[in-house]
């Protein structure tokens, strides 16, 4: 994408009203109304996949509490865009209580500057076509506030929420402020911008009275009368949304969802004349399985996975762990099934999906290591993979520096040639589908470059007089007010930088180094035109610290070339190997080889084999940065091994002596779990056997079996559809090698199905056998079992079995007679 001129900068988001959506059912120029249980757009009925981006006005996963980059921002609405999602559902108006939201307290009043991200998140999504669903407060305590912060200055437990006209008073005066506020970037109040879809009272609020719900809906509603008001608990539904007549949209939140329990609670709330949507539901969840059948289900009018997350502002993805974060395409094979059954569901509901990434990566940084290269970028939106390509000059011929395709989760990438000299480049792709290629980025042989996009001032050492703003093609930082601004960096072995800066005449800037980054002197810098209103100021600074002084202009783009701060002088240093330990016996896996660094290392190269020569081998793993490596799959028990490591830079390699190793041979007997003879009375039973309080009512009791006493699950039906208990181990049991579970069963009892659950290392697992099968010996191979669609993805690690849980579904009362919990070996 061409950079635009300076007089663009500040205005494309509003000039961007006139340009139409890619599917005018999704265009944001009209608001979405409500036709009974039906939303609309116009005359046409809008029906939706979407996601939460809760942290869009605010995030947590910045190494602490800042507001995101209008990168980010872009880049998470761009893929959800991508992808068919339409509606996004963020909790950026949730904004009370810490020092960077809305209203950090009764006392200090409204923090205004904290609507800037908020605003261009609004902006933004109305420009690309995608609707929000605004939550006004939490019922959680999290880092962005919640409906605590209205009753803690007056001394009152949360549930005064509800009650107190004071904090009642309080929380309307904060939305009012809110919705009336005027976006700069479209020149709207919130309230009359259709990007807006709905406006939710709160986030899973658990104590909403009908009093508090009718009034607060009647009023917001009145505030903002062609936008829709939304209400929901955490989980199951409010009977009091139901009946509020100023509640346009009931919301219903799911860990886990089926799709029988989303067309019940989706007619429920049609019935009572609602509009019905799935706000959040574990993306973990998401298949054809569950999905499919709400396509043709005109009661499931959204369904709003939790939650996607985008690039990162350097390299990779951000990183989230709640057990559901999804990034595109997915990082895994489970993640990457997710998102693709996502996609397919907007696709059926006739929503656009993207062909071609959406964007340009930007080549954020060439290090050394080893003397060789290494790239990191910033990935682009919708991008499936990369091509990283090299060239000895801009001009080309760019040649792939590598086979097949990189993922986000590859960069920063080694480039193993040692070329040198060399121009490099990345090129997104979709599909096969090539987007926006970065802008060529030359390193030279003994010098790493440094590219800061000022999306942010966190990269620099210090700045004075800044403000960034949105600008055409990213974030530009302009003086916050009448003077001089200036930013530095510290970048030892600082030889050269390159600023780009956008204005409508020549720029005055000055550039400064400085050996302690508090006296400075100004140095020679030249000025040239980069096309349009766009120049380029490069200097030669030979120092450690580097600062630019501007006035004026925009400042759109900082890089610093420096020296490699550990040039190669030779091949690398003699090294050995660590883990396994040479000769070592009864191994597992292993799970990871490892070996401590080699000083003055590139990267490694990990060999393995049966053959002392180290010849067919069954891993040869190379371009390892680290000093360690995890296989995906355990090597054949009860055999000797061979493994070696060479170290690679740019002058040389250094290998590792040949070591052996031999791995654990797989066990003969079971391990039994229970075989419930150690119970001296039904109490002990119960208190090993902890009933799960969001089923229906089960009870266990010792009973007689042919070998002794058996454990009798009892089962009252009623409305959770299932009943469990769980065990969980004194010490975590060792079952590694075994080859499943088996138990007899005496179902003659019970018409229910029956689900094995156990956790290893944390990890859920999960089998369910169907009703209606025989009595007797069950056995459960490990391959069948599965991560619930509700659980965090893990790999499964035997080792470690610290809990087992035995659950009968369809809500049926019956009894289940289990006895001899065993793990049975290979063979037997």
């Amino acid at each position: 994408m061409k950079r635009r001129s300076l007089a663009v900068v500040m205005t494309f988001i509003a000039a961007s009203a006139a340009v139409p959506s890619p599917a005018a059912a999704h265009s944001t120029a009209a608001f979405v109304t409500r036709d009974g249980t039906q939303l609309k757009i116009g005359k046409k009925p809008f029906r939706f996949a979407g996601t939460n981006l809760y942290w869009l006005g605010l995030d947590e996963n910045v190494g602490g509490v800042d507001y995101p980059t209008y990168f980010r921002i872009r880049d998470a609405l761009d893929t959800a865009k991508a992808t068919g999602m339409t509606v996004v559902r963020s909790h950026m108006m949730a904004s009370t209580g810490h020092p960077k939201t809305l209203l950090p307290s009764k006392e200090a009043g409204y923090n205004d500057e904290a609507f800037r991200t908020i605003d261009y998140a609004v902006a933004y999504a109305g420009k690309i076509g995608i609707r929000l669903i605004l939550p006004l407060t939490d019922n959680w305590a999290y880092y962005h506030g919640g409906h605590a912060d209205f009753t803690r200055p007056y001394g009152l437990p949360d549930a005064a929420f509800y009650t107190d006209p004071r904090v009642i008073a309080d929380y309307q005066a904060y939305v009012e402020h809110v919705m009336r506020h005027v976006n700069p970037l479209t020149g709207k109040r919130l309230v009359d911008d259709p990007t807006i879809m709905a406006w939710e009272l709160g986030n899973e609020l658990e104590g909403m009275t009908p009093e508090w719900i009718n009034t607060n809906a009647a009023t917001f509603s009145a505030w903002a009368p062609k936008q829709l008001i939304a209400a929901g608990r955490r989980f199951d539904i409010d009977p009091d949304t139901l009946v509020a007549p100023d509640v346009d949209i009931v919301d219903v939140h799911y860990y886990p969802p089926t799709a029988a329990k989303v067309q019940a609670d989706a007619a429920t709330i049609a019935a009572s004349g609602k509009v019905y949507i799935a706000g959040e539901y574990a993306s973990t969840a998401a298949s054809d399985e569950l999905l499919d059948p709400l396509v043709a289900d005109r009661n499931v009018t959204g369904m709003l996975s939790w939650s996607l997350f985008g690039h990162n502002d350097r390299h990779g993805f951000v990183p989230h762990d709640d057990g559901f974060t999804f990034h595109y395409p997915g990082d895994d094979a489970r993640m990457t099934a997710a998102c693709q059954a996502q996609i397919s569901y907007a696709r059926k509901l006739g929503a656009p999906i993207a062909r071609k990434p959406v964007g340009t990566p930007l080549v954020t940084e060439i290090a050394k290591r080893g003397g060789l290269n290494v790239v990191a970028w910033r990935g682009a939106a919708n991008a499936d993979g990369y091509r990283v390509e090299r060239a000895r000059s801009s001009r080309g011929p760019w040649r792939a520096a590598h086979t097949g395709l990189l993922t986000d989760n590859q960069t920063p990438w080694t480039d193993l040639a040692a070329p040198g000299d060399a121009w490099y480049r990345v090129v997104p792709l979709n599909g096969g589908r090539a987007g926006q290629v970065s802008e060529p980025v030359y390193a030279r042989k003994k010098e790493t470059v440094f590219t800061d996009p000022l999306e942010t001032l966190g990269l620099a050492s210090a700045s004075a007089g800044v403000r960034l703003q949105p600008g055409a093609d990213g974030t530009v930082a302009r003086p916050g007010g009448a003077g001089d601004a200036w930013v530095s960096w510290h970048w030892p072995g600082t030889r050269r930088v390159e600023f780009e800066v956008l204005t409508d005449r020549r720029p005055g800037v000055k550039v400064q180094v400085s050996a302690d980054g508090t006296s400075w002197r100004t140095v020679r810098s030249d000025v040239d035109k980069a096309g349009g209103d766009r120049y380029l100021v490069t200097a030669s600074t030979p120092a450690d610290h580097v600062r630019v002084v501007w006035s004026r202009a925009a400042l759109q783009q900082a890089t610093l070339r420096a020296a490699d701060p550990a040039p190669v002088t030779g091949a690398p240093a003699a090294f050995a190997v660590e883990t396994p330990a040479p000769g070592a016996t009864d191994v597992i896996g292993p799970q990871s080889f490892s070996w401590p660094p080699s000083a003055g290392a590139g990267y490694y190269t990990l060999t393995v084999s049966r053959n002392a020569d180290l010849s067919d081998p069954v891993i040869s793993a190379t371009g390892l940065p680290d000093p360690v490596f995890e296989p995906a799959q355990d090597l054949d028990p009860a055999t000797t091994w061979y493994w070696s490591v060479r170290a690679t830079n740019a002058a040389g390699s250094t290998s590792t002596p040949v070591s052996t190793f031999t791995t654990r041979a797989l066990p003969s007997t079971p391990v039994t779990l229970d075989d419930y003879e150690s119970y001296a009375s039904d109490a002990d039973l119960t208190s090993a056997y902890v009933r799960n309080t969001g089923g229906d009512p089960i009870s266990s009791t010792l009973v007689p079996s042919a070998g002794g006493r058996a454990m009798a699950l009892d089962v009252t039906a009623g409305t959770s559809g299932y009943a469990g208990v769980s065990r969980t181990f004194p010490a975590p049991v060792d079952l590694w090698g075994q080859q499943g579970i088996e138990l007899r069963l005496d179902r003659s009892a019970t018409p229910a199905e029956i689900s094995i659950q156990f956790v290893a290392d944390g990890v859920y697992w999960e089998h369910t056998i169907p009703a209606g099968g025989s009595d007797g010996v069950v056995r459960v191979p490990f391959t069948a079992f599965k991560q619930p669609s509700w659980a965090p993805s893990g790999a499964l690690d035997l080792q470690k079995l610290t809990q087992l849980s035995i659950y009968l579904g369809g809500g049926t009362s019956g009894r289940l007679i289990v006895d001899d919990v065993r793990a049975y070996p290979p063979g037997a």
